[in-house]
């Protein structure tokens, strides 16, 4: 792996294709994964995919919900599984020491790994490759990962069935799009204080008002801190806007509906707009996909390491239906676009629906506005505007006009999109 996590080749290929088989950059056949999970009554078009039941809660043992970025259930979950023989080890995204605001993946085997892992890290992150560590061992461990990291999982489990004894558990995480090395790299040298370098880097940690304010935060050299003074939802999409994208605008999965359970923050409003499911310790919404996932987290609620309570699925939708449906249906006209134009894009032997005219007016908007990261001094501007006064003045009015126009709806909240 290169420094900006990418792969790069350091011997001759030896045409076993086996890059080709597992990369989802390359194709996601979506009716033979789904078949392979749910059976042949599988249809793909669901926008989360197939959910057998939803629950919020959180880690029963108040460290782990500390640590974690809304209610710790992902931390809890593998500290369990491994501490009661039921896996090895977990893959799952840790800080890089050499570069505190890039991740790497671990193979973790203790529970100091697993909690040293809490939290979600909002940059590329090459997870995949510490499953190198393990192609010898049996087994069994448990992996987490974004939407794209679980479709390579289950498409080498199709080709080596080895793969689903020595990784029979994914969790999976909610994700709308990642961000690029590059985009942490731009804010911490516009934050960091001259001659000081960035020494750690939380992209979900807890102030003294907990969740949802916790937030990006770069510890320095020189022993500062600057913290974001946004929400991570906002702090996030601001970051977006300056960063390229890349493969990520051509995915169709938000929920990570291969997993056998999805995790991700209950951004659930009620009637008045605010969060229906709001604790300071923080709360994690959850997807139970297959019945290995329900095994799990019924396991680990009758240990007494999770409390959850059953919510109606209707909740997790109103929570991401809106980045789903940009997933599901704006792709495919970005997609038929990217051909137009001559540019690669993934194969997936699915239908899109046709786009209305106001998705056409969204996504024209929304890639005239993906012109920003070609121009850097213009990324500069916008991340310093952004996270000045003026910009914190103009996005406290942009939230509460969307929570005044999401207390006006009766179909759900705003879908979050930046």
């Amino acid at each position: 792996m290169d420094r900006d996590g990418y792969p790069i080749q350091v011997a001759p290929c030896i045409n076993c294709n086996i890059c080709v088989q597992s990369c989802s950059g390359l194709e996601v056949d979506y009716d033979a994964i789904g078949s392979s999970l749910f059976g042949p009554e599988y249809r793909y078009g669901e926008l989360l995919g197939t959910i057998r039941r939803a629950c919020i809660g959180y880690a029963a043992e108040p460290e782990i919900r500390q640590r974690g970025a809304s209610g710790g259930v992902v931390t809890q979950l593998l500290v369990h599984l491994l501490e009661t023989g039921k896996i090895r080890g977990a893959l799952v995204a840790a800080e890089d020491p050499e570069q505190p605001a890039r991740g790497r993946g671990l193979i973790a085997r203790t529970r100091e790994q697993l909690l040293s892992a809490a939290q979600s890290r909002y940059t590329t992150t090459p997870s995949l490759h510490a499953l190198y560590d393990i192609r010898e061992e049996e087994g069994p461990f448990a992996m987490v990962g974004l939407p794209c990291q679980i479709h390579s999982l289950r498409k080498r489990q199709m080709v080596d069935p080895r793969w689903k004894t020595r990784v029979p558990i994914a969790i999976g995480l909610v994700c709308h799009y990642n961000l690029p090395m590059d985009s942490s790299k731009l804010a911490a040298a516009l934050m960091t204080p001259e001659g000081a370098e960035v020494v750690h880097a939380q992209f979900r940690e807890k102030s003294e008002t907990g969740w949802p304010h916790n937030t990006l935060e770069m510890t320095f050299s020189n022993g500062t801190k600057w913290r974001s003074p946004h929400g991570p939802k906002e702090t996030f999409n601001i970051m977006a806007m300056v960063s390229s994208l890349g493969r990520c605008l051509t995915c169709l999965d938000a929920g990570a509906e291969f997993s056998d359970l999805t995790v991700g923050d209950p951004w659930i409003r009620s009637p008045d707009g605010n969060w229906k499911y709001e604790e300071a310790e923080g709360l994690s919404a959850v997807m139970i996909r297959t019945q290995r996932g329900m095994g799990v987290v019924d396991g680990a609620v009758a240990a007494g390491k999770l409390v959850l309570r059953d919510i109606p699925v209707e909740d997790v939708h109103d929570a991401w239906d809106g980045i789903a449906r940009d997933k599901k249906i704006r792709v495919g006209l970005r997609m038929k676009a990217k051909r137009l134009t001559g540019q690669s894009v993934p194969h997936y032997q699915v239908p899109f629906p046709s786009p209305d005219s106001k998705l056409v007016r969204e996504e024209l908007v929304f890639w005239m506005l993906r012109g920003i990261p070609v121009f850097r001094p213009l990324r500069k501007l916008m991340v310093r505007f952004w996270f000045s006064r003026a910009g914190v003045s103009l996005m406290r009015r942009i939230l509460q006009r969307k929570k005044r126009r999401a207390a006006r709806k009766t179909e759900g909240p705003e879908d979050g999109r930046p």
